[in-house]
Formats: C-alpha cells, structure tokens, sequence
C-alpha cells in the first residue's frame, strides 16, 4: 500500500508549497494509507501535547511505520529529526526537504555538531521536534539505550521532554517483512519532562525518565544501559 501511493505523494509534494502544506499533505497521505491497510490508529494522552511551548518529543522505534502512524496519529506542526541518509530515496527525501524536517549525520562529528544546533535553533523558533533516540529499529523486541542528543537539545534550550509509546507497528509491519498485516496501532503521548540543567548528571537522569516512561507503557524488556 505504501509503495503504491508513493508516486501520487512525490507528485502532490512537488506542486505543493514548502512547509505546513507539505506537512499537512504528508499527515493526510499518512491517514489515508492505514485506513486503506486497515490499520487503526488510536492516540492517548493528546492533552499532553497542548502547551503553548514548543516541546522534544522522544519515541521508541521498532518499525519503518513508526513515523507514519506519527505523522498520522499526532496533530501540529512538529518535525522529525531524521538520520541524514534518508535523503538519498527520491520519495521520502522529498517529503524530508518540503515539510521542512531536520537530518542529522551520525558518522561526521563537526556536521554532528552543526545539526545539534540546528535543532536548538528550530526548538528556539517555536517547532516541537520529534526523535528516534534508539536510533534504529532493525532489532528484535526491546528498548535500546537512548541516545544523548534530543535531550541536549532540549536542555539547551529550556524545553520540556514528551515521552511517546508506540504500540502495534512492529506486529503490523516488522524489520523482516515488506508486506503489513492488518492491525490496530497504539500511540501514548506521556506527561512533560521538564528539563532542569544542561549537565552531565541532569541530561543522564532526563534521558532515563523519558526511557523509563515509555518502557512501562511498551511492555517489553529494556536493554540494560550502559
């Protein structure tokens, strides 16, 4: 369903204009294609995502749908920070660059760096961004530790962490299958995280309630941290 529509999608991105357009043209496709699959998606908690601040929303990742049961579950004008190599497929490069999202390289440290500030800039303009901080989801189940860089960002910049659980994907659409099964999906949007301090010990304990959050609503076995 997805490979088939993608055609239609590249074409309408090109016509339509850069940014909330294109965002809004990505979330209706996104909609349209689980009802299609008939993939249900319900969203908990979206009182959550009310606050007049832009917010770091942080989300387990155990499927290629995660991102589009995001886009169609979670209402705004949030962005992904994706990893920069997604750029290089004609369809999702295309919806990356005209919605407007952030990629980050995670080999070269000076782009690292760059693309760190990057996402404080755009916290600082007013755009909630949304993160992966596993960083991959081509694994079996369970949560991986997180990654530093969201909640650096949002420390840096005095906003607060979101917690979301995503439920059903990696039944749906797993890492070794290109086909989905039928299935409903589970998105539970958390309570705020404030971030307090931009040390060492504070970014460790912020990326640890954010982790604990979504593995009591996940309901697999988290990987030891290191």
């Amino acid at each position: 369903m997805l490979a088939l529509t993608w055609p239609l999608l590249w074409l309408s991105l090109i016509l339509v204009p850069r940014g909330r357009p294109a965002h809004g043209l990505s979330q209706l496709w996104c909609q349209l294609i689980l009802a299609l699959a008939g993939c249900p998606v319900r969203v908990e908690g979206l009182g959550h995502l009310g606050g007049a601040r832009p917010a770091v929303l942080v989300a387990n990742h155990s499927s290629y749908l995660d991102a589009v049961a995001l886009l169609a579950g979670l209402p705004g004008e949030f962005r992904f920070v994706a990893k920069r190599e997604l750029l290089r497929s004609p369809v999702i490069g295309t919806v990356l660059r005209k919605a407007g999202h952030l990629t980050v390289s995670r080999t070269d440290l000076a782009r690292s760096l760059e693309d760190a500030e990057r996402a404080s800039l755009a916290l600082r303009g007013g755009r909630s961004l949304l993160v992966f901080p596993e960083g991959t989801s081509l694994r079996p189940p369970g949560l991986l530790p997180f990654r530093l860089g969201a909640f650096k960002a949002a420390a840096e910049t005095g906003c607060p962490v979101i917690p979301v659980t995503i439920r059903g994907t990696r039944e749906i659409l797993p890492a070794d299958r290109w086909l989905p099964r039928r299935g409903a999906i589970t998105i539970a949007v958390g309570a705020p995280i404030p971030a307090e301090g931009g040390g060492w010990p504070a970014l460790v304990r912020l990326r640890d309630r954010a982790r604990e959050a979504i593995a009591r609503r996940l309901g697999e076995e988290p990987a030891n941290l290191s």
